[in-house]
Protein backbone atom coordinates (compact mmCIF):
# COMPACT_ATOMS: atom_id res chain seq x y z
CA UNK A 1 0.00 0.00 0.00
CA UNK A 2 1.42 3.91 -0.54
CA UNK A 3 3.97 5.22 2.32
CA UNK A 4 3.41 1.85 4.11
CA UNK A 5 7.19 1.14 3.29
CA UNK A 6 10.80 3.19 3.20
CA UNK A 7 11.92 3.81 0.08
CA UNK A 8 15.74 3.93 0.14
CA UNK A 9 15.94 7.64 0.02
CA UNK A 10 14.21 7.96 3.40
CA UNK A 11 16.50 7.73 6.04
CA UNK A 12 16.04 5.27 9.05
CA UNK A 13 13.51 6.40 12.03
CA UNK A 14 11.88 9.09 9.69
CA UNK A 15 9.02 10.19 11.75
CA UNK A 16 5.79 10.10 9.95
CA UNK A 17 4.91 13.12 7.78
CA UNK A 18 1.11 14.52 6.93
CA UNK A 19 1.66 13.05 2.98
CA UNK A 20 2.38 9.96 3.73
CA UNK A 21 -0.80 9.34 5.81
CA UNK A 22 -2.91 11.32 2.81
CA UNK A 23 -1.19 8.26 0.58
CA UNK A 24 -2.48 5.91 2.85
CA UNK A 25 -5.72 7.18 3.12
CA UNK A 26 -5.70 7.65 -0.32
CA UNK A 27 -4.57 4.21 -1.32
CA UNK A 28 -7.45 2.57 1.05
CA UNK A 29 -10.17 4.70 -1.38
CA UNK A 30 -8.75 3.19 -4.65
CA UNK A 31 -8.87 -0.29 -2.86
CA UNK A 32 -12.26 0.21 -1.97
CA UNK A 33 -12.81 1.67 -5.63
CA UNK A 34 -11.22 -1.33 -6.88
CA UNK A 35 -12.80 -3.97 -5.18
CA UNK A 36 -16.66 -2.35 -5.95
CA UNK A 37 -15.03 -2.65 -9.40
CA UNK A 38 -13.61 -5.62 -10.19
CA UNK A 39 -16.57 -7.51 -8.21
CA UNK A 40 -18.75 -6.96 -11.30
CA UNK A 41 -15.72 -8.09 -13.75
CA UNK A 42 -16.03 -11.93 -12.24
CA UNK A 43 -18.12 -14.27 -13.34
CA UNK A 44 -21.96 -13.97 -12.38
CA UNK A 45 -20.73 -10.22 -11.65
CA UNK A 46 -22.91 -9.10 -14.69
CA UNK A 47 -26.19 -10.61 -12.92
CA UNK A 48 -25.18 -8.88 -9.76
CA UNK A 49 -24.60 -5.55 -11.19
CA UNK A 50 -28.30 -6.12 -12.99
CA UNK A 51 -30.35 -7.00 -9.61
CA UNK A 52 -27.96 -3.86 -8.05
CA UNK A 53 -29.47 -1.33 -10.76
CA UNK A 54 -32.71 -3.13 -9.80
CA UNK A 55 -32.70 -3.08 -6.22
CA UNK A 56 -31.25 0.54 -5.94
CA UNK A 57 -34.56 2.25 -7.13
CA UNK A 58 -36.40 0.10 -4.54
CA UNK A 59 -34.41 1.19 -1.71
CA UNK A 60 -34.39 4.88 -2.72
CA UNK A 61 -37.97 4.69 -2.73
CA UNK A 62 -37.89 3.64 0.61
CA UNK A 63 -35.25 6.38 1.98
CA UNK A 64 -36.54 9.40 0.51
CA UNK A 65 -40.08 9.25 2.55
CA UNK A 66 -38.52 9.04 5.72
CA UNK A 67 -35.67 11.86 4.34
CA UNK A 68 -38.27 14.41 2.40
CA UNK A 69 -40.59 13.51 5.94
CA UNK A 70 -37.44 15.04 8.32
CA UNK A 71 -36.65 18.31 6.41
CA UNK A 72 -40.76 18.97 5.72
CA UNK A 73 -41.55 17.81 9.32
CA UNK A 74 -38.97 20.23 10.79
CA UNK A 75 -40.20 23.06 8.39
CA UNK A 76 -43.69 22.96 9.71
CA UNK A 77 -42.30 23.00 13.52
CA UNK A 78 -40.36 26.10 12.93
CA UNK A 79 -43.43 27.66 10.68
CA UNK A 80 -46.03 26.53 12.92
CA UNK A 81 -43.48 27.71 16.53
CA UNK A 82 -44.12 24.22 17.76
CA UNK A 83 -40.12 23.69 17.79
CA UNK A 84 -40.16 22.52 21.21
CA UNK A 85 -41.27 18.57 19.39
CA UNK A 86 -38.17 18.70 17.68
CA UNK A 87 -36.82 15.43 19.69
CA UNK A 88 -39.57 14.31 17.40
CA UNK A 89 -37.56 14.15 14.40
CA UNK A 90 -34.05 13.74 15.78
CA UNK A 91 -35.06 10.17 17.77
CA UNK A 92 -36.92 9.28 14.30
CA UNK A 93 -33.86 10.09 12.81
CA UNK A 94 -32.00 7.98 15.25
CA UNK A 95 -34.34 4.95 15.10
CA UNK A 96 -34.06 5.35 11.42
CA UNK A 97 -30.36 5.28 11.22
CA UNK A 98 -30.22 1.79 13.66
CA UNK A 99 -33.39 0.46 11.69
CA UNK A 100 -30.83 0.46 8.20
CA UNK A 101 -27.75 -0.54 10.05
CA UNK A 102 -30.16 -4.00 10.75
CA UNK A 103 -31.51 -4.49 7.42
CA UNK A 104 -29.69 -3.10 5.03
CA UNK A 105 -25.91 -4.89 5.35
CA UNK A 106 -22.85 -3.00 4.45
CA UNK A 107 -21.23 -4.41 0.71
CA UNK A 108 -19.27 -7.52 1.44
CA UNK A 109 -15.39 -6.64 0.71
CA UNK A 110 -13.53 -9.99 -0.74
CA UNK A 111 -10.75 -8.91 1.89
CA UNK A 112 -10.46 -8.32 5.68
CA UNK A 113 -9.84 -4.66 6.73
CA UNK A 114 -7.48 -6.47 9.53
CA UNK A 115 -4.85 -7.31 6.92
CA UNK A 116 -3.59 -3.52 7.50
CA UNK A 117 -1.78 -4.57 10.66
CA UNK A 118 1.01 -6.39 8.67
CA UNK A 119 2.07 -2.78 7.46
CA UNK A 120 3.62 -0.47 9.88
CA UNK A 121 0.90 1.84 11.18
CA UNK A 122 0.32 3.01 14.04
CA UNK A 123 -3.23 2.55 16.58
CA UNK A 124 -4.56 6.01 15.86
CA UNK A 125 -3.90 5.64 11.96
CA UNK A 126 -5.63 2.27 12.18
CA UNK A 127 -8.37 3.78 13.95
CA UNK A 128 -9.09 6.37 11.28
CA UNK A 129 -8.65 3.60 8.75
CA UNK A 130 -11.46 1.59 9.86
CA UNK A 131 -13.30 4.42 10.38
CA UNK A 132 -13.07 5.75 6.83
CA UNK A 133 -13.42 2.43 5.58
CA UNK A 134 -17.52 2.46 6.57
CA UNK A 135 -18.06 5.68 6.36
CA UNK A 136 -20.47 5.17 3.37
CA UNK A 137 -22.56 2.94 4.63
CA UNK A 138 -26.40 2.65 3.94
CA UNK A 139 -27.14 3.75 7.66
CA UNK A 140 -24.79 6.95 7.64
CA UNK A 141 -25.63 8.17 3.88
CA UNK A 142 -29.47 7.66 5.00
CA UNK A 143 -29.28 9.27 8.27
CA UNK A 144 -26.75 11.85 7.49
CA UNK A 145 -28.79 12.89 4.12
CA UNK A 146 -32.29 12.81 6.85
CA UNK A 147 -29.95 15.31 9.21
CA UNK A 148 -29.35 17.70 5.96
CA UNK A 149 -33.29 18.10 5.03
CA UNK A 150 -33.54 18.59 8.67
CA UNK A 151 -31.27 21.55 8.48
CA UNK A 152 -32.74 22.75 5.03
CA UNK A 153 -36.00 22.68 6.83
CA UNK A 154 -35.52 24.23 9.45
CA UNK A 155 -33.10 27.34 7.82
CA UNK A 156 -35.52 27.89 5.04
CA UNK A 157 -38.28 28.50 7.84
CA UNK A 158 -36.22 30.67 10.18
CA UNK A 159 -32.44 31.79 8.43
CA UNK A 160 -31.21 32.88 11.40
CA UNK A 161 -31.73 29.65 12.89
CA UNK A 162 -28.86 28.06 10.47
CA UNK A 163 -25.37 28.38 11.89
CA UNK A 164 -26.47 26.63 15.32
CA UNK A 165 -28.91 24.31 13.87
CA UNK A 166 -25.81 23.02 11.48
CA UNK A 167 -23.40 22.75 14.28
CA UNK A 168 -25.11 20.66 16.36
CA UNK A 169 -27.02 18.33 14.05
CA UNK A 170 -23.26 17.57 12.87
CA UNK A 171 -21.87 16.99 15.57
CA UNK A 172 -25.34 14.70 15.97
CA UNK A 173 -24.54 13.10 12.93
CA UNK A 174 -20.69 12.13 14.07
CA UNK A 175 -22.18 10.63 17.40
CA UNK A 176 -24.72 8.23 15.85
CA UNK A 177 -21.52 7.00 13.34
CA UNK A 178 -19.56 6.49 16.25
CA UNK A 179 -22.38 4.68 18.15
CA UNK A 180 -23.48 2.34 15.37
CA UNK A 181 -19.72 1.70 14.96
CA UNK A 182 -19.48 0.94 18.73
CA UNK A 183 -22.54 -0.97 19.23
CA UNK A 184 -21.62 -3.05 15.83
CA UNK A 185 -18.32 -3.99 16.82
CA UNK A 186 -19.06 -4.74 20.51
CA UNK A 187 -22.13 -7.20 19.17
CA UNK A 188 -20.14 -9.18 16.72
CA UNK A 189 -17.58 -9.32 20.11
CA UNK A 190 -20.83 -11.14 21.82
CA UNK A 191 -21.59 -13.20 18.97
CA UNK A 192 -18.64 -14.75 18.70
CA UNK A 193 -19.52 -17.22 21.55
CA UNK A 194 -22.31 -19.55 21.08
CA UNK A 195 -24.62 -19.10 23.79
CA UNK A 196 -24.65 -15.24 23.44
CA UNK A 197 -25.48 -15.64 19.58
CA UNK A 198 -28.29 -17.46 20.62
CA UNK A 199 -29.36 -14.95 23.07
CA UNK A 200 -29.03 -12.57 20.37
CA UNK A 201 -30.61 -14.63 17.89
CA UNK A 202 -34.08 -14.60 20.58
CA UNK A 203 -33.64 -10.98 21.43
CA UNK A 204 -34.22 -9.83 17.60
CA UNK A 205 -36.26 -11.73 16.74
CA UNK A 206 -38.95 -11.06 19.96
CA UNK A 207 -37.33 -7.54 19.84
CA UNK A 208 -38.43 -7.21 15.69
CA UNK A 209 -42.03 -9.50 16.11
CA UNK A 210 -42.46 -7.00 19.03
CA UNK A 211 -41.63 -3.97 16.90
CA UNK A 212 -44.64 -4.95 14.18
CA UNK A 213 -47.24 -5.72 16.77
CA UNK A 214 -47.17 -2.16 18.24
CA UNK A 215 -46.47 -0.93 14.87
CA UNK A 216 -50.41 -2.61 13.44
CA UNK A 217 -51.69 -1.99 16.85
CA UNK A 218 -50.73 1.64 17.91
CA UNK A 219 -50.36 3.31 14.61
CA UNK A 220 -53.55 5.20 13.40
CA UNK A 221 -53.12 4.37 9.68
CA UNK A 222 -53.94 0.81 10.39
CA UNK A 223 -56.75 1.86 12.67
CA UNK A 224 -59.35 3.08 10.71
CA UNK A 225 -60.66 5.70 13.09
CA UNK A 226 -60.63 3.40 16.14
CA UNK A 227 -57.02 4.59 17.15
CA UNK A 228 -58.72 7.37 19.62
CA UNK A 229 -58.60 4.93 22.45
CA UNK A 230 -55.30 3.84 22.49
CA UNK A 231 -53.79 7.71 22.39
CA UNK A 232 -53.75 8.10 25.89
CA UNK A 233 -51.67 5.07 26.25
CA UNK A 234 -49.40 6.57 24.16
CA UNK A 235 -48.88 9.38 25.43
CA UNK A 236 -48.54 8.37 29.08
CA UNK A 237 -45.43 5.82 28.25
CA UNK A 238 -44.04 9.47 26.53
CA UNK A 239 -44.71 11.27 29.17
CA UNK A 240 -42.73 8.66 31.38
CA UNK A 241 -39.73 8.35 29.31
CA UNK A 242 -39.44 11.86 27.90
CA UNK A 243 -37.54 13.43 31.01
CA UNK A 244 -34.76 10.28 30.32
CA UNK A 245 -34.95 10.84 26.43
CA UNK A 246 -34.42 14.40 27.14
CA UNK A 247 -30.54 13.73 28.53
CA UNK A 248 -29.52 11.68 25.62
CA UNK A 249 -28.06 12.23 22.12
CA UNK A 250 -31.12 12.83 20.23
CA UNK A 251 -32.88 14.39 23.12
CA UNK A 252 -29.88 16.80 24.05
CA UNK A 253 -29.78 17.51 20.02
CA UNK A 254 -33.05 18.74 19.65
CA UNK A 255 -32.48 20.63 23.32
CA UNK A 256 -29.17 22.29 22.18
CA UNK A 257 -31.57 23.86 18.67
CA UNK A 258 -34.76 24.80 20.85
CA UNK A 259 -32.98 26.52 23.74
CA UNK A 260 -30.93 28.95 21.27
CA UNK A 261 -33.97 30.05 19.29
CA UNK A 262 -35.28 30.61 22.66
CA UNK A 263 -32.29 32.99 23.45
CA UNK A 264 -31.18 30.36 26.63
CA UNK A 265 -27.23 30.37 24.80
CA UNK A 266 -26.03 28.48 27.98
CA UNK A 267 -28.69 25.56 27.75
CA UNK A 268 -27.80 25.39 24.27
CA UNK A 269 -24.33 24.82 25.00
CA UNK A 270 -24.31 22.91 27.80
CA UNK A 271 -26.41 20.60 25.56
CA UNK A 272 -24.00 20.88 22.92
CA UNK A 273 -21.31 20.09 24.89
CA UNK A 274 -23.09 17.11 26.45
CA UNK A 275 -23.98 15.58 23.05
CA UNK A 276 -19.74 15.92 22.33
CA UNK A 277 -19.21 14.33 25.19
CA UNK A 278 -21.52 11.41 24.36
CA UNK A 279 -19.87 11.30 20.44
CA UNK A 280 -16.44 11.04 22.55
CA UNK A 281 -17.54 8.04 24.83
CA UNK A 282 -19.26 6.18 21.83
CA UNK A 283 -15.14 7.04 20.26
CA UNK A 284 -13.60 6.24 22.97
CA UNK A 285 -15.38 2.59 23.91
CA UNK A 286 -14.92 1.94 19.57
CA UNK A 287 -11.73 2.71 19.47
CA UNK A 288 -11.08 -0.29 23.23
CA UNK A 289 -12.72 -2.66 20.95
CA UNK A 290 -10.45 -1.44 17.83
CA UNK A 291 -7.31 -1.60 20.06
CA UNK A 292 -7.87 -4.68 21.03
CA UNK A 293 -8.20 -6.35 17.76
CA UNK A 294 -5.24 -4.20 16.74
CA UNK A 295 -3.15 -5.90 19.37
CA UNK A 296 -4.15 -9.12 17.61
CA UNK A 297 -7.22 -10.46 19.23
CA UNK A 298 -8.73 -13.06 17.13
CA UNK A 299 -12.69 -12.85 17.12
CA UNK A 300 -14.28 -16.87 16.66
CA UNK A 301 -16.33 -19.25 18.01
CA UNK A 302 -13.25 -21.63 18.12
CA UNK A 303 -11.04 -19.27 20.24
CA UNK A 304 -13.87 -19.27 23.25
CA UNK A 305 -13.50 -22.98 23.48
CA UNK A 306 -12.12 -24.17 26.53
CA UNK A 307 -8.94 -25.37 26.31
CA UNK A 308 -8.20 -27.26 29.43
CA UNK A 309 -11.00 -29.66 28.55
CA UNK A 310 -9.19 -33.22 27.70
CA UNK A 311 -11.28 -35.27 25.61
CA UNK A 312 -10.97 -39.27 26.49
CA UNK A 313 -10.81 -41.44 23.98
CA UNK A 314 -13.94 -43.52 23.02
CA UNK A 315 -14.51 -46.91 25.53
CA UNK A 316 -15.34 -50.03 23.76
CA UNK A 317 -18.46 -50.78 25.54
CA UNK A 318 -18.98 -54.64 25.73
CA UNK A 319 -21.13 -55.60 23.38
CA UNK A 320 -21.46 -52.45 21.11
CA UNK A 321 -20.14 -53.21 17.73
CA UNK A 322 -16.67 -53.45 16.77
CA UNK A 323 -15.34 -50.24 13.92
CA UNK A 324 -15.25 -52.74 11.15
CA UNK A 325 -19.20 -53.46 11.86
CA UNK A 326 -20.44 -52.10 8.34
CA UNK A 327 -23.09 -49.06 9.53
CA UNK A 328 -26.53 -49.51 10.03
CA UNK A 329 -29.40 -47.64 8.96
CA UNK A 330 -30.89 -44.64 11.35
CA UNK A 331 -34.52 -43.86 12.34
CA UNK A 332 -36.84 -43.53 9.78
CA UNK A 333 -34.18 -46.03 7.52
CA UNK A 334 -31.97 -42.97 6.57
CA UNK A 335 -28.78 -43.45 5.38
CA UNK A 336 -25.79 -42.36 8.08
CA UNK A 337 -24.28 -39.74 6.19
CA UNK A 338 -28.21 -38.21 5.23
CA UNK A 339 -28.75 -38.73 9.41
CA UNK A 340 -25.89 -36.25 9.60
CA UNK A 341 -26.17 -34.12 7.86
CA UNK A 342 -29.60 -33.40 8.89
CA UNK A 343 -28.48 -33.37 12.08
CA UNK A 344 -25.80 -30.96 11.32
CA UNK A 345 -28.72 -28.69 9.45
CA UNK A 346 -30.54 -28.70 12.50
CA UNK A 347 -27.95 -27.02 14.62
CA UNK A 348 -27.71 -24.42 11.60
CA UNK A 349 -30.72 -23.39 12.05
CA UNK A 350 -31.04 -22.94 15.48
CA UNK A 351 -27.81 -20.63 15.23
CA UNK A 352 -28.99 -18.95 12.21
CA UNK A 353 -31.09 -15.77 13.19
CA UNK A 354 -32.01 -15.06 9.39
CA UNK A 355 -33.29 -18.33 9.00
CA UNK A 356 -34.83 -18.23 12.25
CA UNK A 357 -36.39 -15.00 11.69
CA UNK A 358 -37.47 -15.86 8.36
CA UNK A 359 -39.67 -18.81 9.62
CA UNK A 360 -41.56 -16.98 12.53
CA UNK A 361 -41.85 -13.46 11.03
CA UNK A 362 -44.61 -14.89 8.69
CA UNK A 363 -46.75 -17.12 10.76
CA UNK A 364 -46.50 -13.85 13.45
CA UNK A 365 -47.47 -11.35 10.60
CA UNK A 366 -50.46 -13.65 9.45
CA UNK A 367 -51.68 -14.00 13.08
CA UNK A 368 -51.59 -10.13 13.46
CA UNK A 369 -53.66 -9.43 9.88
CA UNK A 370 -55.84 -12.71 10.06
CA UNK A 371 -57.10 -11.22 13.76
CA UNK A 372 -57.95 -8.10 12.25
CA UNK A 373 -59.30 -9.67 9.08
CA UNK A 374 -61.79 -11.68 11.57
CA UNK A 375 -62.48 -8.69 13.98
CA UNK A 376 -63.93 -6.61 10.38
CA UNK A 377 -64.97 -9.92 8.33
CA UNK A 378 -63.27 -8.88 5.82
CA UNK A 379 -61.16 -11.63 3.69
CA UNK A 380 -61.67 -14.24 0.67
CA UNK A 381 -61.19 -17.78 -0.94
CA UNK A 382 -57.29 -16.06 -1.24
CA UNK A 383 -56.36 -15.29 1.57
CA UNK A 384 -55.42 -18.62 2.36
CA UNK A 385 -53.45 -18.96 -0.58
CA UNK A 386 -51.18 -15.40 -0.53
CA UNK A 387 -50.83 -16.35 3.31
CA UNK A 388 -49.10 -19.35 2.13
CA UNK A 389 -47.21 -17.57 -0.64
CA UNK A 390 -45.67 -14.77 1.48
CA UNK A 391 -44.42 -17.48 4.13
CA UNK A 392 -42.87 -19.61 1.24
CA UNK A 393 -40.78 -16.39 0.18
CA UNK A 394 -38.88 -15.84 3.49
CA UNK A 395 -38.18 -19.74 3.78
CA UNK A 396 -37.19 -20.53 0.40
CA UNK A 397 -34.43 -17.40 -0.45
CA UNK A 398 -32.22 -19.29 2.18
CA UNK A 399 -32.19 -22.15 0.22
CA UNK A 400 -30.33 -19.71 -2.61
CA UNK A 401 -27.13 -20.15 -0.53
CA UNK A 402 -26.86 -23.91 0.91
CA UNK A 403 -23.33 -23.76 1.46
CA UNK A 404 -22.97 -20.76 3.06
CA UNK A 405 -23.28 -21.79 6.79
CA UNK A 406 -20.56 -24.79 6.03
CA UNK A 407 -17.77 -22.07 5.00
CA UNK A 408 -14.45 -23.17 4.70
CA UNK A 409 -16.00 -26.52 5.70
CA UNK A 410 -16.64 -27.33 2.03
CA UNK A 411 -13.70 -28.71 1.21
CA UNK A 412 -14.06 -31.65 3.57
CA UNK A 413 -17.06 -32.68 0.41
CA UNK A 414 -14.89 -32.69 -1.86
CA UNK A 415 -12.38 -34.61 -0.18
CA UNK A 416 -14.61 -37.54 1.54
CA UNK A 417 -16.42 -40.38 0.10
CA UNK A 418 -19.86 -38.20 0.08
CA UNK A 419 -21.73 -36.99 -2.14
CA UNK A 420 -23.21 -33.79 -2.73
CA UNK A 421 -26.72 -35.03 -3.64
CA UNK A 422 -27.13 -36.10 -0.17
CA UNK A 423 -25.63 -33.09 1.40
CA UNK A 424 -28.43 -31.01 -0.69
CA UNK A 425 -30.67 -33.70 -0.30
CA UNK A 426 -30.69 -32.78 3.74
CA UNK A 427 -30.73 -29.35 2.91
CA UNK A 428 -33.66 -29.25 1.14
CA UNK A 429 -35.60 -31.46 3.94
CA UNK A 430 -35.38 -29.33 6.43
CA UNK A 431 -36.69 -26.21 3.66
CA UNK A 432 -39.37 -28.29 2.90
CA UNK A 433 -40.50 -29.67 6.56
CA UNK A 434 -40.50 -25.91 7.49
CA UNK A 435 -42.74 -25.14 4.80
CA UNK A 436 -44.98 -27.79 5.69
CA UNK A 437 -45.13 -26.94 9.35
CA UNK A 438 -45.77 -23.25 7.95
CA UNK A 439 -48.74 -24.47 5.54
CA UNK A 440 -50.47 -26.61 9.09
CA UNK A 441 -49.57 -23.38 11.27
CA UNK A 442 -50.81 -20.54 8.51
CA UNK A 443 -53.70 -23.39 8.43
CA UNK A 444 -54.74 -23.20 12.07
CA UNK A 445 -53.75 -19.28 12.84
CA UNK A 446 -56.57 -18.83 9.97
CA UNK A 447 -59.30 -21.09 11.06
CA UNK A 448 -59.14 -19.58 14.84
CA UNK A 449 -59.14 -15.70 13.75
CA UNK A 450 -60.88 -15.35 10.41
CA UNK A 451 -62.65 -18.66 9.23
CA UNK A 452 -61.49 -22.32 8.47
CA UNK A 453 -60.93 -22.43 4.27
CA UNK A 454 -62.75 -24.36 2.21
CA UNK A 455 -61.22 -28.13 1.75
CA UNK A 456 -60.86 -27.67 -2.05
CA UNK A 457 -58.68 -23.88 -1.53
CA UNK A 458 -56.48 -26.20 1.13
CA UNK A 459 -55.75 -28.55 -1.13
CA UNK A 460 -54.97 -26.93 -4.22
CA UNK A 461 -53.05 -24.30 -1.82
CA UNK A 462 -50.96 -27.73 -0.68
CA UNK A 463 -50.38 -28.67 -4.38
CA UNK A 464 -49.34 -25.33 -5.17
CA UNK A 465 -47.25 -25.39 -2.18
CA UNK A 466 -45.47 -28.83 -3.46
CA UNK A 467 -45.01 -27.30 -6.59
CA UNK A 468 -43.59 -24.36 -5.71
CA UNK A 469 -41.18 -25.86 -2.82
CA UNK A 470 -39.40 -28.16 -5.56
CA UNK A 471 -39.21 -25.29 -8.04
CA UNK A 472 -37.42 -23.21 -5.71
CA UNK A 473 -35.60 -26.07 -4.27
CA UNK A 474 -34.21 -27.20 -7.90
CA UNK A 475 -33.22 -23.50 -8.35
CA UNK A 476 -32.34 -22.30 -5.08
CA UNK A 477 -29.24 -25.69 -5.29
CA UNK A 478 -28.05 -24.90 -8.67
CA UNK A 479 -27.34 -20.89 -7.48
CA UNK A 480 -26.02 -22.22 -4.33
CA UNK A 481 -23.16 -23.30 -6.77
CA UNK A 482 -22.67 -21.40 -8.68
CA UNK A 483 -23.29 -17.95 -6.80
CA UNK A 484 -21.89 -19.05 -3.27
CA UNK A 485 -21.91 -16.51 -0.35
CA UNK A 486 -20.16 -17.08 3.03
CA UNK A 487 -21.98 -16.44 5.93
CA UNK A 488 -20.54 -15.44 9.25
CA UNK A 489 -22.40 -15.50 12.47
CA UNK A 490 -19.99 -13.71 14.22
CA UNK A 491 -20.75 -10.68 11.96
CA UNK A 492 -24.11 -9.00 12.20
CA UNK A 493 -25.71 -7.06 9.27
CA UNK A 494 -24.31 -9.42 6.33
CA UNK A 495 -26.03 -10.68 3.48
CA UNK A 496 -27.59 -14.44 3.52
CA UNK A 497 -27.61 -14.94 -0.31
CA UNK A 498 -26.03 -12.52 -3.33
CA UNK A 499 -28.56 -9.89 -4.30
CA UNK A 500 -29.25 -11.44 -7.96
CA UNK A 501 -30.15 -14.80 -6.01
CA UNK A 502 -32.18 -12.52 -4.09
CA UNK A 503 -34.08 -10.77 -6.95
CA UNK A 504 -34.62 -14.43 -8.44
CA UNK A 505 -35.75 -16.14 -5.36
CA UNK A 506 -38.47 -13.35 -5.11
CA UNK A 507 -38.94 -13.75 -9.06
CA UNK A 508 -39.58 -17.53 -8.94
CA UNK A 509 -42.33 -16.79 -6.02
CA UNK A 510 -43.81 -14.55 -7.82
CA UNK A 511 -44.26 -16.23 -10.99
CA UNK A 512 -45.73 -19.60 -9.18
CA UNK A 513 -47.88 -17.17 -7.79
CA UNK A 514 -48.72 -15.49 -10.82
CA UNK A 515 -49.11 -19.36 -12.54
CA UNK A 516 -51.52 -20.74 -9.64
CA UNK A 517 -53.75 -17.48 -9.88
CA UNK A 518 -53.97 -18.15 -13.32
CA UNK A 519 -55.19 -21.37 -12.57
CA UNK A 520 -57.91 -20.60 -10.12
CA UNK A 521 -59.17 -17.70 -12.89
CA UNK A 522 -59.04 -20.29 -15.54
CA UNK A 523 -60.78 -22.96 -13.32
CA UNK A 524 -63.85 -20.30 -12.26
CA UNK A 525 -64.19 -19.05 -15.74
CA UNK A 526 -64.92 -22.42 -16.81
CA UNK A 527 -67.18 -23.06 -14.01
CA UNK A 528 -65.15 -26.18 -12.52
CA UNK A 529 -63.44 -25.03 -9.13
CA UNK A 530 -62.16 -28.72 -8.88
CA UNK A 531 -60.27 -28.42 -12.29
CA UNK A 532 -57.24 -26.33 -9.82
CA UNK A 533 -56.34 -29.65 -7.86
CA UNK A 534 -55.65 -31.69 -10.58
CA UNK A 535 -53.70 -28.81 -13.03
CA UNK A 536 -51.66 -27.80 -9.75
CA UNK A 537 -51.09 -31.69 -8.96
CA UNK A 538 -49.66 -31.85 -12.54
CA UNK A 539 -47.25 -28.92 -11.84
CA UNK A 540 -46.19 -30.19 -8.70
CA UNK A 541 -44.90 -33.85 -9.99
CA UNK A 542 -43.32 -32.13 -13.21
CA UNK A 543 -41.61 -29.80 -10.57
CA UNK A 544 -40.45 -33.04 -8.44
CA UNK A 545 -39.29 -34.73 -11.65
CA UNK A 546 -37.09 -31.21 -12.41
CA UNK A 547 -36.02 -31.22 -8.45
CA UNK A 548 -34.91 -34.97 -8.95
CA UNK A 549 -32.80 -34.06 -12.02
CA UNK A 550 -31.00 -31.28 -11.00
CA UNK A 551 -30.42 -33.15 -7.78
CA UNK A 552 -28.63 -35.83 -9.64
CA UNK A 553 -25.94 -33.77 -11.86
CA UNK A 554 -25.42 -31.30 -7.88
CA UNK A 555 -21.74 -33.40 -7.96
CA UNK A 556 -20.86 -32.58 -11.60
CA UNK A 557 -22.17 -28.95 -11.30
CA UNK A 558 -19.78 -28.93 -7.86
CA UNK A 559 -17.17 -30.12 -9.52
CA UNK A 560 -17.44 -27.71 -12.52
CA UNK A 561 -17.60 -25.09 -9.90
CA UNK A 562 -14.99 -25.67 -7.18
CA UNK A 563 -12.58 -22.59 -7.67
CA UNK A 564 -15.57 -20.34 -7.08
CA UNK A 565 -17.02 -22.61 -4.16
CA UNK A 566 -13.34 -22.50 -2.74
CA UNK A 567 -12.61 -18.54 -3.42
CA UNK A 568 -15.77 -17.58 -1.76
CA UNK A 569 -16.46 -19.85 1.42
CA UNK A 570 -12.62 -20.54 2.03
CA UNK A 571 -11.50 -17.26 2.25
CA UNK A 572 -10.89 -14.99 5.38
Amino acid sequence: MAGLTETPSQPPNQPWTSAQSRAQFAALAQLRWCIFRNAFRRKGGTGELIARILFVPFLAIIAIFPILGAGIGAHLLVVTNRLAMLSAITWGVFLLWQLVVLNISAPGLSFDVNTIIRFPISFPRYLLARLFFGLLSAANVIGTLALIATDIGIGIARPSLIPWATLTLLVFALANIFFTRMATTWVERWLSTRRASEIFTALIIFGSLGFQYINLNFNPAFQHGHHASKLPILIKIFNRIRPIADFLPPGLAATSIVSSTQGHHLIAIASLLGLTAFGCLFLAIYAWRMHREFRGENLSQVSHQPTATRISPPQRIAGAPSATAQPTRSLFSLSPILSACLRKELLYLRRNTNQLYGFIAPIFMVFLFANRMGASGTGGSLVFPAAVAYSLLGVSILSYNGLGMDGPGVQFYFLSPTRLRDVFLAKNLIGFLLSLIEFGLIFAVLTFSAGTPSLLIALATLCWLVFATFTNGAIGNLRSLSAPKKIDLSKISRKQTSQLSALIALGVVLACFGIGFAIVLLSQHLGQPWLMIPILLALAVAAFLFYLHVLNRLDTIALNHRETIAEELCKT
